[in-house]
């Protein structure tokens, strides 16, 4: 992942297309391709628009839809205090609004919390789980809440940049930090501060710690489901993936090379061969 591949990254809106869910909030989405439907939610710190750089194979066999979260992007800004079941709820709404019945979900980082919480809520509207980088732990959710007050901590006294500086050697892998360098740190920060505000993120963060990671709610996934890691994942090791994936009634799980958090930047190949093979078997059962 070099400078010319990052300024490269198509993060242009398509239109308006908005879709109105309960409270007067508006949510943007993008819907591409034909075939399986295929569900992509953002995690807090990206964009819709940004998943038409990593699903170019993808969109080629399955339906994608992306959105924007309420309180990012082009959707609307959350106007009182967030709740993070809300995100649950909107998927919902949106879905409806779409006429879509069933689809496979992929969560990336904390949207795996959205991803796994309607599937809970939703079981018969969920064909398939495939969480990237899944932020829950098979123990409980007590480090995941430390790391996520850090970053509230950094945001309070650096803002948006100090975040970024926070985070970005925790998501990639050394070996994309070692051959990007300092310009590809550069572009990333640019794009990074230009998506993020002070106030979403905060408002964001602060949701996600009303979530909670209790175990049992693994086991109650009925739904095929694909933990995707990237073998350089600061949040989780091997063991405890497998661990998290002995919860699941019936879960896999997979780890991509040379790539850390969020492989579909740094093994976006890999990334797509992964999904659309989980997607492939779960449509043969």
């Amino acid at each position: 992942m070099d400078t010319r591949t990052i300024e490269s990254y198509d993060l242009k809106y398509d239109g308006e297309h908005l879709i109105e869910v309960p409270g007067g909030a508006e949510l943007y989405y993008e819907l591409r391709g034909q075939g399986p439907q295929l569900t992509i939610i953002n995690n807090f710190f990206i964009i819709s628009p940004l998943w038409r750089n990593f699903t170019t194979r993808l969109v080629t066999r399955n339906r994608i839809l992306t959105y924007d979260l309420r309180n990012q992007g082009a959707s609307s800004a959350a106007e009182t205090q967030l709740k993070f079941e809300s995100h649950v709820e909107d998927l919902a709404h949106l879905l409806d609004a779409l006429d879509i019945e069933r689809t496979y979900l992929v969560g990336t980082s904390t949207s795996t919390l959205i991803c796994r919480d309607f599937a809970l809520a939703h079981p018969e509207r969920v064909k398939g789980l495939i969480m990237v980088g899944p932020i829950f732990c098979p123990y409980g959710s007590r480090r995941r809440k430390y790391l996520t007050q850090s970053w509230l901590n950094t945001l309070a006294s650096g803002g948006v940049k100090a975040l970024f500086a926070h985070i970005y050697p925790l998501v990639y892998s050394d070996r994309t930090i070692e051959n990007g360098g300092s310009p590809a740190y550069l572009a990333l920060r640019e794009r990074f501060l230009a998506l993020n505000s002070y106030e979403q993120v905060h408002q964001n963060l602060s949701a996600s710690l009303t979530s909670d990671d209790d175990p049992k709610k693994l086991e109650r996934i009925v739904c095929p489901t694909l933990l995707l890691a990237g073998e350089a994942d600061f949040l989780t090791c091997p063991s405890s993936l497998a661990a998290a994936c002995r919860l699941l009634p019936a879960g896999g799980m997979q780890i991509l090379d040379f790539s850390g958090h969020i492989p579909y930047f740094e093994a976006t190949a890999a990334f797509e061969a992964a999904v659309q093979s989980f997607i492939d078997a779960a449509e043969r059962r």
